[in-house]
């Protein structure tokens, strides 16, 4: 993320950074509980009854509180043999086309969440086995996925920025290890 991404690129970083601490806590207490249930399967014939389903409360929380800082840190994985080849210009008119088409289709993700959070919290759906609650995590996933939206916005403020700004230099070519 550039250096002047502005308050809400400050702000987004602040709390994605604070999000991913979290969510690599749920990591980590996930690869615990895994493996205490290995252990209790193979050495006790015993498994843990409720380890599928923590596994699956915790992987959205993982997956919707760390998204927002890989979008924030622009991290995601990309394939970039085409755009490589791309004038600036044409790259910048590349970045700010996706992102406009990102950021609308995450405002309908996180329209589309936070309405699922609410259903969940009307019926009062809970896991099979241990009856928790489903409400308080699809709303913490709501709650994550606004930080991917702002994500996208810091992306889209950036690229708008970039495709506004005149190169000052040439871009200097790229060496990749497929290249000769």
């Amino acid at each position: 993320m550039s250096a002047d991404a502005g308050p809400i690129g400050r702000w987004n970083g602040r709390v994605t950074r604070w999000l991913a601490r979290i969510a690599a806590l749920v990591l980590a207490s996930l690869a615990v509980i895994t493996f205490c249930d290995v252990i209790a399967r193979y050495f006790f014939n015993r498994p843990l009854p409720f380890t599928v389903e923590i596994t699956e409360i915790a992987m959205g929380v993982i997956i919707y509180f760390g998204v927002g800082l890989v979008t924030h840190d622009n991290d995601h994985i990309s394939v970039d043999f085409v755009t490589l080849r791309m004038t600036e210009r044409l790259r910048n008119v590349m970045s700010l086309i996706t992102n406009v088409i990102a950021f609308v289709f995450l405002i309908f993700l996180v329209w589309r969440v936070w309405l699922r959070a609410g259903v969940l919290f009307e019926k009062g759906d809970m896991t099979p086995i241990m009856f928790i609650p489903l409400w308080p995590f699809a709303y913490l996933m709501a709650f994550g996925s606004i930080f991917f939206l702002t994500g996208i916005l810091v992306q889209l403020i950036e690229s708008g920025r970039r495709l506004n700004t005149p190169a000052t230099e040439p871009p200097s070519p790229v060496k990749r290890p497929y290249q000769e």
